[in-house]
């Protein structure tokens, strides 16, 4: 059903300084054209694979809490481990010490420029060997279907990265809250939660449930800021991995699978930057 007006509250709000490391809540963040504010400005490249990593190759990633500091001249992340030790994205030893407990060389990387094409574009994958990354990398059985990657840019389907970003697809990442409790029902045994997926704005529609079908090609004003719904969000494994306090599930992907197509969420663009509150009307904007 196409709903009209208000379409809820902002009931979560998320930036994820490092890509792939647990991100932080937040009560109050600025959206720019380049997404919110202090998000995604770090990533890790695998050294041996010569290509920006994720948890969807590295499941440890996600044991990795990143906030964002401005306490000194330019921002830096601070990176919590589960071990108990702390660095900083600006550290000489944070690329050591996150290698050590992933098990892997990486090397941390602030962004580059979108021109520098080597360092966002994807690894060489054998075409022999190619179906069964692309499973690996999506947590798929052998017997279930490819999702539909047609409407992401073809810049998402050829690089590890939007070039010139450590997003995967889109600046903006929303998920409403009725869809979670929904899957969360399904699977009461799963630990479904909003960081799951890993959202940048969780839009509270309870009191009237949305589908993500509806909203796509909406523009959307949260709070001083709009964006437009673009596609869905096909998932990955990351939504099955093991993070804090969550287990592994992978129960997930195979509701995501069977349920959802794959899709759960919505990618969506900037058409204008403002401040968004924890609370704040969400609406139809035309």
């Amino acid at each position: 059903m196409m709903h009209h007006g208000r379409l809820g509250t902002v009931g979560g709000l998320f930036r994820y300084p490092v890509k792939s490391l647990r991100g932080e809540a937040l009560n109050a963040a600025q959206v720019l054209p380049s997404g919110l504010q202090g998000d995604r400005l770090w990533a890790f490249r695998d050294v041996a694979r010569n290509e920006i990593t994720s948890a969807k190759r590295s499941p440890l990633l996600l044991q990795i809490a990143a906030t964002l500091s401005e306490d000194g001249p330019a921002p830096r992340a601070r990176l919590s481990l589960p071990t108990g030790d702390v660095t900083f994205s600006d550290a000489t030893d944070c690329s050591a010490a996150v290698s050590k407990y992933i098990g892997r060389q990486l090397s941390i990387f602030g962004l580059r420029p979108a021109s520098d094409t080597g360092h966002y574009a994807r690894a060489n994958v054998a075409p022999e060997n190619y179906e069964a990354n692309v499973r690996e990398v999506l947590g798929l059985l052998p017997d279930e279907p490819f999702p539909d990657f047609s409407k992401l840019p073809r810049e998402a389907m050829m690089n590890a990265t939007l070039p010139g970003t450590y997003f995967d697809a889109a600046t903006i990442h929303i998920v409403l809250a009725s869809e979670l409790r929904q899957m969360q029902s399904s699977i009461p045994d799963a630990g479904v939660g909003a960081m799951r997926f890993r959202p940048n704005i969780v839009l509270n529609d309870l009191d009237s449930p949305l589908s993500s079908q509806d909203l796509i090609g909406v523009r959307i004003k949260a709070g001083g800021a709009v964006v437009i719904a673009d596609s869905h969000v096909p998932r990955c494994a990351m939504t099955t991995h093991a993070q804090d306090q969550l287990p592994k599930a992978p129960q997930i992907m195979r509701t995501l699978v069977r349920d959802w197509k794959h899709n759960f969420g919505l990618y969506a663009s900037v058409l204008q930057g403002g401040q968004i509150r924890m609370g704040a009307p969400v609406e139809r904007a035309g």
